[in-house]
């Protein structure tokens, strides 16, 4: 029997209208794949319930996790906190935690995690990721430099909380917009740190606070023979993404799509260039050619 894909998207409701155009996308764009689970937190499940559909399900967090409460706001960032955590943690450690525990949750052999700021323009058959011999692993050999401040920290605290050396700078960064993940590695991702902090994988996760998922599991996968030999390493990435810069218009948009690598089926455009998503949107329904 073929294996299957699934596509898992954490947010949060001031991403709601970016990742309603990520669907928009999808459904456009997107085939051969078993589900799309978009996860979020109770409170917000209501209103990111109209995204639903025969092949998307909206997840509330308190399906997967133990309930957090909420914290207050800091600087503009929502805080959640539980017994025994130690400090509160912020919406994003909790979209982190939250993509980790839906790949272990849904059925699928393989997952797509991909962001809900995420926009397709060229159709993509996911179908042929599932079939491909090893998983798709994304890795950028040596892109972990002194000069990048937080993902060093995330570096070595991934190896930590796999009870492991942090091999020295440079080292490989596995994170980008679009990833690849076996649901099976990130079982034994989770029980390895588990088996090394004495508690939920989760809650290691939230006591550390600084950390990144892609690292973990990049990390994971690498440093076990058996999970490496599952795994193809590639250096290409199948989003192309705009960090920072002006924000676009449509012709300036235009251009940038134009830049797509064959590979490349999808573009993120960071929230805080402040493009309009009616910009984005406009140039996804126009498409990219294939």
């Amino acid at each position: 029997m073929a294996a299957t894909i699934s596509v898992v998207t954490p947010s949060y409701a001031r991403d709601v209208e970016n990742c309603r155009l990520m669907c928009e996308s999808m459904d456009r764009h997107v085939t051969g794949h078993a589900m799309h689970y978009i996860v979020v937190g109770d409170e917000d499940r209501a209103l990111f319930a109209p995204l639903a559909g025969p092949g998307r399900r909206i997840v509330a967090a308190s399906e997967l996790l133990p309930r957090l409460w909420p914290a207050g706001t800091w600087r503009g960032r929502r805080y959640w906190w539980a017994p025994g955590l130690g400090l509160p943690v912020y919406g994003w450690h909790l979209q982190q935690l939250r993509k980790i525990a839906m790949t272990i949750a849904q059925p699928s052999e393989r997952v797509m995690c991909v962001d809900s700021d995420n926009c397709f323009v060229r159709p993509l058959d996911l179908a042929s990721l599932a079939a491909q011999p090893k998983v798709e692993h994304f890795v950028h050999e040596g892109k972990i430099g002194a000069e990048l401040s937080s993902h060093v920290v995330w570096h070595a605290n991934a190896y930590r909380l796999l009870g492991l050396p942090a091999p020295p700078l440079p080292a490989d960064d596995f994170i980008g917009p679009m990833i690849v993940w076996e649901r099976a590695a990130a079982q034994a991702m989770a029980e390895r740190i588990e088996k090394t902090a004495g508690m939920p994988w989760w809650r290691a996760l939230a006591r550390l606070r600084h950390f990144s998922e892609y690292l973990i599991y990049g990390a994971a996968v690498a440093t076990d023979p058996a999970l490496a030999a599952r795994h193809a390493r590639t250096a290409q990435s199948r989003c192309l993404t705009y960090w920072a810069g002006p924000a676009l218009d449509e012709e300036g948009l235009a251009r940038f799509v134009a830049d797509l690598e064959p590979q490349q089926s999808a573009i993120t455009i960071q929230s805080h260039t402040h493009t309009p998503i009616d910009v984005i949107r406009r140039v996804m329904l126009r498409g990219a050619g294939g």
